[in-house]
This record gives structure tokens, C-alpha cells and sequence, in this order.
């Protein structure tokens, strides 16, 4: 098929929907085609969905459904051109089509009307916005290949902010200038061990005070790399009973029908990748699952599989867990605020995006100080592929350093990897 001949358009028709009672009803929706320049037809694209399900059964008006299907549609043209003129990175599209599309082809398209002069509020909160749903969307469905991972975080407003995954540092993402500064995600408590430590240990005590039904599951995301869903999904079964003090794993599963029948939507408890997952041992996060079996022990549970419940013993829900989450997150900054010498600290905290997810970043940035490569990553942090573990690396410019305990993780079956971050494992760390 020659791309040049076609183009992506955003058109609103009237089209006959058949109702419940088997009658017809007329009305006015925005469909998502692509056009022949040549003859003018127009067929439907099957990523009018996107628009279906995102805005029109949400009740968006019929300008709600609009603006996005007009801005995914420019987005759609740009990488035909891109593949047109044949620039390497968009290559790949032009055999596997929306399957093979990448992050990097979305920072490449901000870039792009960066350099048009844009404005930076209307890039930022509505173009990138629709990106970022085009991109969930696609994920959702399964119809690309590339496994993303979205961060969100709630503001002090408690409403839910998803970071954009488009400022990842090797995409060399440019925005429009702006006067405003703009906030960077964080991905860690900083890059010295000590200092690391000493933030890790507060916030985690800060979560002890503020939520301490949430203080392990923070915990375990740190120290295990859970995922916000793995944490609420866990039950008491899926923790050993000799945990830190014989088995360095615990058991990742799907426990939505156990846990979660009552919500309508689910997404904030999904399982991407059902394992067992081994954690960095110490006596502190022993000294806080004891806390949580003694705190779980006196509340009466609503649902006997819940491992997290509140105090009135109400299962823990995704939603749940990230506003507490925020709630421990701005308690310690407005801590570090009041603390004479801590600025450096209270400016880093506050003035980044970061949530939940920033678990699972601190706990790769250990087990890469333990000299593990992609593959070695991709098993440990539960990936499907080696992929995010690849870039990870490659964002710390040292792919080629990783060579160590190779052997160890030559497959992805029965792994002894408990006793491998063991040894590697600073045992003085969080030793009270």
C-alpha cells in the first residue's frame, strides 16, 4: 500500500443505532477514517473504539469527542509522514503498523510541534493528555507489542494525576518554553546510599504514623518491586509463613475475585505479571510485617482473603492505597519543610511528580548497584520482556558492565534468587 496516496481524517455522521427494544434510533457520533486523496471515499478506521470507549460512553458531548479524535488523527498523519520519509525510528511501523508503536514515536510527535511553537498549555494538558489515553487505550486492548507502565500520583487536591511517560531522558522529549518550571518525575530518593537510606527509613516511619495500614505494602514495593495492584492483591496466603526468616519470595497473584467482585472498575487492582517474587530481606521489613500480622490480628476483617484492610477491617482498594499513599507523601514533605537543614530534601520531593511507582524505581536502582544485567533485571523486577530493563540500563550508560552472576538467571523456571539478593543484600541496611 503506497501511504502517500491516504490520510487519517475525523468526521461526524449520522448512523442508526439499534436500541434494546430492537428499534432504530438515529444519531450523531465522531468516527475515526481513513481517506483515499484520490477518490475522496472514507472507511471507518477500527480506532474509532478508542474515541467509543474513552469519550462517547462516558458521556462526552459530540465536541468532546472531537478534540481528541482530531488531535490522535494529526498524530496518526505524522507518523506517515515520518515513515514516508523514511526516518529510522518509524521504520518499524511501516511493517507492523499501530502494533509496533513506541513511546519514543509520541515524544517525537511533542517534539515536533514544540518546534512549530505551540503553547506549552495546550502540548502539555490537552495533546499530551489525549496521548497519553491513546497510548493507555492501546495498551489496554493489547494492541501493541510494548509493554508500558503508567505512573500516576494524587495531588494535595486528592485528584489523580497520570505522569506522562513521553519525558523519559534518552527521548530528548523538547516542550514548548514556558515561564513556569517544569515538574520532572522521580524515579528514586536520590543517588547517595546514606541519604537514600536515611529518606527511605523516614518515609516508611512516616507511613507507620499517618497510614499504617499501608506502611508494609510500601515497604514491599521498595524492597520487592510491587507493583500499586500486587500490593492490594496479596492475601494472607500468598505470604509465607517463615517470610524473612527462611523465604525471601512471596506469592504475586490474581486475586481480583476474591477481593475486588464489588468494584466496577478494576484497573487500579490489576496483576500484570503473576509470580513469586523475591524481596531484599532486613529486620526492619521483618520488624514491619510483624507490625502488620499483630495490626491485622485486632481488626475484624470484612473479607477474610484481604491481606491490606483499613481500621474498620474494609478491604484496601488500588484507589484506596494511593490516597493514602498521598496522604503519607505530603505529611513528609510538609515535615521536611518544617525542618531546619532539610531543604535540599524538601525541594526534591516537592517539586517532582511521584507516586506509588516510585517504589518499584528505588528497587531497581538496588538491584542495579548489585551489577545485574537486563535480563537478570527483567526476571527479578517481573517484566515481560527485558525491554524496560534495557532502556533502564542504557539510561545509565553501564549495558556493558553487566555481566555478573550470569549463570545464575540462565533461565526464567526455578530460579534461587532468594539466596542470591541475600548475599548481595547489605545486611546492616535497615537494621533498626
Amino acid at each position: 500500500m503506497s501511504l502517500e496516496k491516504y490520510r487519517f481524517v475525523a468526521k461526524e455522521v449520522l448512523i442508526e443505532d439499534l436500541l434494546g427494544n430492537n428499534k432504530l434510533e438515529e444519531k450523531r457520533v465522531v468516527v475515526i477514517g481513513v481517506e483515499d486523496k484520490v477518490t475522496g471515499i472514507i472507511v471507518p478506521h477500527p480506532i474509532t473504539h478508542f474515541i467509543r470507549q474513552k469519550y462517547q460512553f462516558k458521556g462526552k458531548s459530540l465536541s468532546g469527542q472531537m478534540n481528541p479524535a482530531r488531535e490522535i488523527v494529526k498524530f496518526l498523519n505524522f507518523i506517515y509522514e515520518q515513515i514516508i520519509l523514511g526516518k529510522p525510528e518509524f521504520e518499524m511501523l511501516r511493517e507492523k503498523g499501530l502494533k509496533g508503536l513506541q513511546l519514543i514515536h509520541g515524544s517525537r510527535y511533542i517534539t515536533h510541534l514544540s518546534e512549530k511553537k505551540m503553547a506549552y498549555k495546550y502540548v502539555k494538558y490537552q495533546i499530551e493528555k489525549y496521548l497519553i489515553r491513546f497510548y493507555e487505550y492501546l495498551t489496554d486492548m493489547e494492541l501493541i507489542e510494548r509493554e508500558i507502565e503508567f505512573d500516576t500520583y494524587v495531588n494535595r487536591n486528592g485528584e489523580e494525576v497520570i505522569i506522562t511517560p513521553f519525558d523519559h531522558p534518552s527521548f530528548d522529549t523538547k516542550y514548548p518554553s514556558t515561564d513556569n518550571p517544569v515538574r520532572n518525575k522521580l524515579k528514586d530518593f536520590g543517588n547517595e546510599p546514606e541519604e537514600k537510606d536515611k529518606l527511605i527509613w523516614e518515609f516508611i516511619e512516616e507511613a507507620r504514623r499517618v497510614s499504617p495500614d499501608i506502611a508494609f505494602g510500601i515497604a514491599l514495593q521498595i524492597f520487592g518491586g510491587l507493583r500499586r495492584g500486587e500490593v492490594v492483591n496479596l492475601t494472607p496466603a500468598n505470604i509465607p509463613t517463615d517470610f524473612l526468616s527462611g523465604s525471601n519470595y512471596i506469592a504475586v497473584l490474581d486475586n481480583q475475585y476474591r477481593l475486588f467482585n464489588h468494584l466496577k472498575d478494576t484497573k487500579k487492582e490489576q496483576v500484570k505479571r503473576p509470580r513469586l517474587q523475591p524481596v531484599l530481606p532486613s529486620v526492619y521489613l521483618k520488624e514491619l510485617y510483624d507490625d502488620h500480622m499483630l495490626m491485622n490480628s485486632k481488626v475484624k476483617k470484612i473479607n477474610p482473603y484481604a491481606f491490606f484492610v483499613d481500621e474498620k477491617g474494609r478491604t484496601i482498594s488500588g484507589g484506596t492505597y494511593e490516597r493514602k499513599f498521598a496522604k503519607v507523601k505530603y505529611t513528609y514533605i510538609d515535615r521536611l519543610a518544617a525542618t531546619p537543614g532539610r531543604y535540599s530534601h524538601f525541594k526534591m520531593l516537592a517539586d517532582s511528580t511521584w507516586g506509588t511507582h516510585i517504589g518499584r524505581g528505588i528497587f531497581t536502582n538496588y538491584l542495579f548497584s548489585m551489577d545485574l544485567n537486563e535480563k537478570q533485571l527483567a526476571i527479578i523486577r517481573g517484566d515481560k520482556s527485558t525491554q524496560s530493563s534495557k532502556d533502564y540500563i542504557d539510561y545509565r550508560n553501564a549495558i556493558s558492565n553487566f555481566e555478573t552472576a550470569m549463570e545464575v538467571f540462565s533461565t526464567q523456571e526455578t530460579l534461587d534468587v532468594g539466596n542470591y539478593l541475600s548475599e548481595k543484600w547489605n545486611p546492616g541496611v535497615f537494621t533498626k
